[in-house]
């Protein structure tokens, strides 16, 4: 059994197929866990989840896109210039995919690689043990009978600075915001989330250029395409390489450490 862990596939259903084939992956045995946007952006949304929920070893965390797909299918937000969810809200199971995509966790973790894997990344002010008491937050709000307010509240960049005493939706915000859109934050997490670049804006450094934590726990990563995958460190491994923008899907084997990669398919549409 081989566990692959696959970058921001945005809807890139045929290039997620060519990876898949290209490790030779075996759905009775293999793993194929998910760092988030799965959807939107790309062409083929209904198919990529498809094919996500028929695999009976994936594991999924949710991106900022799979959380925009949630608000817009549930009413409370409106569709946004370039999103390419038409297939999905037209679907016939589009009740069943919003039930199930809205279950799925905002980080994962793997214990027997000591590894988390996140959308966006951690803030430096979090050990392990913290982000998943801030993740649980979200997810029992997310799960629960309130989760549509949840959506129609969730979006803004403010607040930008981590306190315990936040309440409400200003703390689920900030959870939200860390682990589904965070690039650039100061060594205190204080976020800045206008910047998307690989150049960060004066006081800000991307969160994985601070010291972690914890220096043995392996954190993976998409969201930030813009960095093709580099981080220039050991313990923060990204891997949205800009599918969906024309370049590549990659997957990284955790039993090794090799990652893949298929180009993107050129588009006609």
């Amino acid at each position: 059994m081989s566990t692959y862990i696959i970058g921001d596939v945005q809807g890139c259903y045929q290039e997620l197929q060519a990876l898949l084939a290209a490790v030779r992956f075996d759905p009775e045995v293999d793993a194929a866990w998910f760092v988030g946007d799965l959807v939107n952006r790309g062409p083929d949304n209904l198919a990529t989840l498809r094919l996500i929920r028929s695999l009976p070893h994936s594991r999924v965390v949710l991106g900022n896109h799979d959380l925009h797909f949630l608000a817009v299918a549930s009413g409370c937000q409106t569709a946004k210039a370039g999103d390419t969810l038409g297939d999905l809200l037209s679907a016939p199971e589009l009740t069943d995919i919003v039930d199930w995509l809205r279950h799925q966790p905002l980080l994962h973790y793997a214990p027997d690689w000591h590894c988390a894997i996140v959308h966006a990344g951690l803030p430096p002010i979090w050990s392990l043990a913290t982000a998943q008491a801030r993740a649980e937050e979200v997810q029992r709000v997310l799960r629960g009978p309130n989760y549509v307010r949840f959506l129609a509240r969730m979006y803004g960049n403010e607040p930008s600075t981590w306190s315990e005493d936040l309440v409400g939706m200003a703390r689920l915000r900030l959870i939200t915001n860390y682990f589904t859109r965070l690039r650039y934050c100061t060594p205190m997490g204080d976020l800045e989330l206008l910047h998307k670049t690989d150049v960060a804006p004066p006081g800000y450094a991307p969160w994985f250029s601070y010291p972690p934590q914890d220096p043995t726990l392996r954190i993976v990563f998409g969201h930030w395409a813009a960095i093709n995958g580099e981080t220039n460190n050991s313990w923060a491994m990204a891997l949205d390489t800009g599918c969906v923008w024309g370049r590549r899907l990659t997957a990284l084997c955790l039993d090794n450490g090799c990652r893949t990669q298929v180009p993107a398919k050129a588009r006609t549409d």
